[in-house]
């Protein structure tokens, strides 16, 4: 039986495809060359990710007739630990201060061994120690080992393919606001983060967006950074796969061990946005409640179109959003999370609350009309301070079955526990809404 070990195999075009998905795990595929004998051949590959799925692996003969008997994963890694485990019981040498000490050895902490021989047991330090040779069983990376049977001897091209953790990538999003906050340019950056104990040399490389279930996620790891960024022509190009979206790299690269990678993903400009602010007043209950002033939120609200230089699936992640100040230089503005969001979908960005706007809400009359019915009065007074009218949304979500019936200003039922109010506000003014809900239950 012929035993083959592939450290560094040979690979054929394309040599790594490298799918990284958006839950901390990747597939990775490679094609290799490996030559067999007739009959039955051991194969060890090593050069696999430390986190492999040993389960998820597959090995297919692309050129000839093979038959996989065993498949075995090795990861029993040598240290100085696993020596030590592998002679308890065994005799060894060591060198203590010049002295040769030999003895069997019965245990060990950290570096202190104990030895036992004819003159009694002795507690030395590892210092020098001396073993005929290095345990069988030992491996000094993560290996493969297969059990082949072929009828043709030769060589043979065989696919890879495997599923790893510590493979991850997110979206970050830079957006540059114009002068009059009614523009941005969007850029989206993917981060590629590689903790998988194995680096991908010249891979091609799949991005896929979406909510996989997996039975079981691992933490994430942050490493050092290396960006790519090449202008022009989009570097990702998109299509739907399944319930999901991939995200195919136009050209090979490296996604190296212990590293992040930037790669810009698409960019849009003069995307159109409106500015919204939002009086969140909270929920309404049965009970009574306390009066208070709250933040008022400002808001990016962005159509995914093509019509507005979009019009693109976007990934989940991270939105930073930058403006100029009066020298020019980009200032940080507020930053928020996006889910994934379709085509033809609006994303809103919350990106703080306005320095100039105060609202504040107190409730003014609470009757109870029976065991099981309320009637609540509100008043929400708007206050602007800025040099310019402004219109904000006043939110009000409300618990049970519920009517307004009396309001100051008209407003919308936005869903079954929330009505919203418009309301326009004078620069260096104020508006003060009045409302009665009656709650049932």
């Amino acid at each position: 039986m012929l035993v083959i070990s592939v450290c560094c195999a040979e690979y054929a075009e394309p040599p790594t495809e490298l799918t990284v998905y958006n839950q901390n795990f990747g597939v990775v595929k490679e094609i290799r060359d490996i030559d067999l004998a007739e009959g039955l051949n051991t194969v060890m590959i090593q050069d696999v990710a430390k986190l492999i799925d040993p389960t998820s692996v597959s090995i297919k003969d692309l050129t000839g007739n093979m038959q996989v008997l065993e498949q075995n994963y090795l990861y029993d890694l040598i240290s100085k630990q696993k020596i030590y485990e592998k002679y308890i019981g065994k005799e060894i040498e060591i060198d203590k201060n010049g002295e040769i000490v030999t003895g069997t050895l019965l245990s060990f902490s950290g570096n202190e061994l104990i030895l036992q021989n004819s003159d009694g047991v002795h507690f030395v330090n590892a210092g020098q120690l001396s073993l005929p040779e290095l345990p069988e069983g030992l491996i000094t990376k993560p290996t493969l080992k297969w059990l082949l049977d072929t009828d043709e001897g030769g060589t043979h091209q065989i696919q890879l393919s495997y599923m790893t953790s510590g493979l991850n990538w997110v979206a970050d999003y830079v957006a540059v606001v114009n002068e009059d906050d009614s523009h941005v340019d969007l850029t989206c950056w993917v981060t590629i983060t590689n903790t998988s104990g194995a680096s991908y040399k010249n891979a091609r490389l799949k991005l896929i967006a979406g909510d996989v279930h997996r039975v079981e996620e691992r933490p994430i790891q942050e490493y050092e950074m290396v960006e790519e960024s090449k202008a022009g022509a989009p570097q990702f190009q998109e299509e739907s796969f399944f319930e999901y979206h991939l995200y195919t790299l136009q050209r090979p690269t490296d996604i190296v061990d212990n590293q992040q990678k930037q790669v810009t993903l698409f960019e849009a400009h003069n995307v159109s946005v409106t500015k919204e602010y939002v009086f969140d007043s909270g929920f309404v209950y049965y009970y009574r409640e306390s009066s208070g002033t709250t933040k008022i939120k400002v808001m990016l609200a962005v159509e995914n179109t093509e019509e507005n230089n979009m019009g693109i699936p976007l990934p989940k992640g991270k939105v930073r959003v930058y403006k100029k100040d009066s020298e020019g230089q980009l200032q940080f503005i507020g930053e928020d999370l996006i889910d994934h969001t379709p085509k033809n979908e609006k994303i809103r960005i919350y990106v703080g609350d306005a320095f100039d706007l105060i609202g504040e809400k107190k409730q003014t009359e609470y009757d109870k009309i029976s065991d099981r019915v309320v009637e609540i009065s509100y008043e929400v007074s708007l206050r602007n301070h800025k040099n310019e009218d402004v219109v904000i949304a006043v939110i009000q979500r409300i618990w049970g079955d519920w009517k307004i019936v009396e309001t100051s200003h008209d407003w919308e039922k936005e869903d079954a526990w929330t009505a919203v109010w418009y309301v326009k506000v004078r620069k260096n003014g104020e508006v003060t809404i009045t409302y009665r809900i009656r709650i049932e239950w």
